[in-house]
C-alpha cells in the first residue's frame, strides 16, 4: 500500500519517557514490514529550546493560543514537515495524545497539507477520540475539513494492520457504517491481537525521568480499561470492559525491549497495574526468573498506577515478590485525605488501607508518588482539611523515601464523558461554557455545595501546594502549572502572590 511511512506523535505533555503511542505505531509498521521514521513533537521541541521555553509553549498550546506560539515552535513544526517531505513519505500515521493537543495538531496538519497535499494521513489516539467543540470527535472534524484522510476510533491493534494491507472498509475507520460514529470493537483477548511496540527507531535522548535514573524509562501496556469506575475518569469511554494480558507475555515484551535497545527501566502505562491480581502476580514471578537467566536484567525496574486494597487482598507476600521482581515505585490515586470524599469518587479504599500499603512499602523499599487534586464537586471544608492533615500524617514516609513526591493535578476539572459529568444535574452542577475547553472544565458551580466557588477551589489549590512545600514534598511540573494559572486567574479569579 505504501512504500514509506512517517509516524508522528502530537504529545505535548510530560517528557519523562518516550511516547508509547509512537512505539505502538512503529510496532504496526514492523508488523507489516514497511520502512518508517518517527517524530515526537515533545522531543523535537526539547531539542530546539530550554525547558522554561517549553513550559511557556505548553501553556499556549493547552489554552489554544496558537497565534502566540513563538517562532522557535513554528520552526520545529516546519522542520518535521520538511523531513517527512524529503523522505518521500507515502503515508503518515498521526497520534494525538489528548484533547489538549487538538489545536497544535490542527496547526501541524494545515502546514503538512500545504507542503504535501497528496500525502495520505491516518490519525488516531485519545485526542482524535475526544469530543471537538463542534460536537463530533476531533477525528471527524479533521476529516470533514480535509486535514486527514482517515481516522480510527478505538483500539488500533484490531484494525491498523488489516487497513495497511488494503482493507479500508473496517468498523471504527472514519465512522462510515452508521450516522453515529462507530468505534473499533474492544479487543476481547489482548494476547492474540496486541501489537508489540518498538523503540528501535525512536530518538530517546530528550526524555528525563523523574527519578534521576541513568537510562531511559520505557512504557509497557499490560491491560486496557479499568476495574474501578472512578467518577472523574473517562477511560470507560474507550474501554468499557477491563481486559488484560498474561503476565508471561508482558515479561517476554520486557525481554524484547531489553535485547533491542538495552531497556531496563519501565513504566506500566495502564490505568492500574494490579487490576488483575492473577496476571500481576504472574508477571512478577516471571520477571524474577528472567532476572536470574539474563544478567543484564539485574537492573530491571518498573513502576505504574496501583490500586490500594485491604491487607487481606494485598498480603505481605505480594509486596515481597514485587520487590524481588524489580518494583521500584508506585503511583497511587489517593486524590484526597477524606474517606467520605474518596467514596464519593468511587475509589473504594480507606485511610486504614492506605496505612497498610505504606507500612508494606516501607518494609520492602518500594517508593510511592501520590496523585492528588482539590475541589471535587462534593468537597467540603472538612474534607479539604483532612487532605492537609494527610500530608502531615504521611510525612514520616517522605522522610524515609517511601513517598517520593506528589503528582498534584491542581484544581478539579469537570471532564465530559465521565460519570460525575453525566450526573451533573443530579449533583446540582452548572457548567459555564467558554471558547476554551480548559477554562470550561474549571468554571462550574455546585448549587448543592455553594461555598465551593471557583475562587475557593483555586485558593484551596494554592494552600495545598504551599503546605506540601512547607513539608518538603516534591511536586513536579509546578512551574509549568503556575505558568498556566497566570492565564486562568485573569479569566476567573485574581490570585494573590
Amino acid at each position: 500500500m505504501s512504500d514509506f511511512i512517517s509516524c508522528v506523535a502530537i504529545d505535548i505533555i510530560n517528557y519523562d519517557k518516550p511516547p508509547a503511542s509512537l512505539a505502538f505505531l512503529a510496532g504496526v509498521c514492523e508488523a507489516v514490514d514497511k520502512p518508517y521514521q518517527c517524530f515526537s513533537l515533545n522531543s523535537e521541541f526539547l531539542d530546539a529550546m530550554s525547558v522554561d521555553e517549553y513550559n511557556k509553549i505548553y501553556t499556549k498550546i493547552k489554552l489554544g493560543l496558537m497565534q502566540e506560539l513563538p517562532d522557535k515552535a513554528i520552526d520545529v513544526i516546519y522542520n518535521i514537515v520538511n523531513n517527512i517531505k524529503n523522505q518521500n513519505t507515502n503515508l503518515l500515521l498521526l497520534s494525538v495524545f489528548s484533547y489538549v493537543q487538538a489545536p497544535i495538531a490542527e496547526l501541524f496538519l494545515k502546514h503538512l497539507r500545504t507542503q504535501i497535499p497528496d500525502l495520505e494521513i491516518m490519525a488516531g489516539g485519545p485526542g482524535v477520540q475526544s469530543t471537538h467543540r463542534t460536537g463530533v470527535t476531533l477525528g471527524k472534524y479533521l476529516l470533514d475539513n480535509g486535514f486527514i484522510d482517515y481516522y480510527c476510533l478505538g483500539e488500533g491493534d484490531e484494525v491498523l494492520v488489516e487497513w495497511l494491507h488494503g482493507n479500508k472498509n473496517l468498523l471504527g475507520i472514519n465512522g462510515k457504517e452508521h450516522k453515529i460514529e462507530t468505534w473499533v470493537p474492544q479487543i476481547k483477548e489482548l494476547d492474540k491481537k496486541y501489537i508489540v511496540p518498538s523503540y528501535r527507531n525512536i530518538n530517546l535522548k530528550n526524555y528525563q525521568n523523574l527519578e534521576n535514573k541513568k537510562s531511559t524509562v520505557f512504557s509497557l501496556s499490560t491491560s486496557r480499561g479499568c476495574v474501578r469506575d472512578c467518577s472523574f475518569c473517562d477511560v470507560a469511554k474507550t474501554w468499557s470492559q477491563f481486559r488484560f494480558r498474561s503476565g508471561a507475555s508482558v515479561a517476554q515484551e520486557v525481554l524484547k525491549h531489553h535485547q533491542e535497545v538495552g531497556a531496563v527501566n519501565f513504566t506500566i502505562v495502564d490505568s492500574l497495574i494490579n487490576g488483575s491480581l492473577r496476571s500481576f502476580r504472574e508477571f512478577n514471578h516471571e520477571m524474577v526468573k528472567l532476572k536470574a537467566q539474563y544478567p543484564g536484567l539485574n537492573e530491571f525496574s518498573y513502576n505504574g498506577m496501583f490500586i490500594v486494597r485491604d491487607a487481606r487482598t494485598h498480603d505481605e507476600q505480594l509486596f515481597a515478590t514485587m520487590r524481588d521482581a524489580g518494583c521500584e515505585s508506585l503511583a497511587l490515586g489517593v486524590e484526597t485525605g477524606s474517606d467520605r470524599l474518596r467514596f464519593d469518587m468511587n475509589k473504594k479504599f480507606t485511610n486504614r488501607d492506605l496505612d497498610h500499603h505504606f507500612e508494606m512499602c516501607q518494609k520492602y523499599k518500594i517508593r510511592n508518588s501520590l496523585l492528588t487534586f482539590v475541589g471535587y464537586p462534593t468537597e467540603t471544608t472538612q474534607d479539604f482539611e483532612q487532605t492537609l492533615e494527610m500530608l502531615e500524617r504521611y510525612q514520616k514516609y517522605l522522610i524515609d523515601d517511601t513517598i517520593i513526591g506528589i503528582n498534584h493535578s491542581g484544581v478539579f476539572g469537570l471532564l465530559p464523558d465521565t460519570p460525575v459529568y453525566d450526573q451533573r444535574e443530579e449533583l446540582g452542577l452548572e457548567v459555564v461554557q467558554h471558547y476554551n475547553t480548559a477554562v470550561t472544565q474549571l468554571d462550574w458551580v455546585n448549587h448543592n455545595n455553594p461555598d465551593l466557588t471557583v475562587q475557593e477551589r483555586i485558593m484551596r489549590d494554592l494552600r495545598f501546594r504551599k503546605r506540601a512545600a512547607e513539608l518538603r514534598y516534591p511536586v513536579p511540573y509546578s512551574r509549568r502549572y503556575l505558568e498556566y494559572l497566570k492565564f486562568i486567574d485573569k479569566n476567573l479569579v485574581v490570585v494573590p502572590d
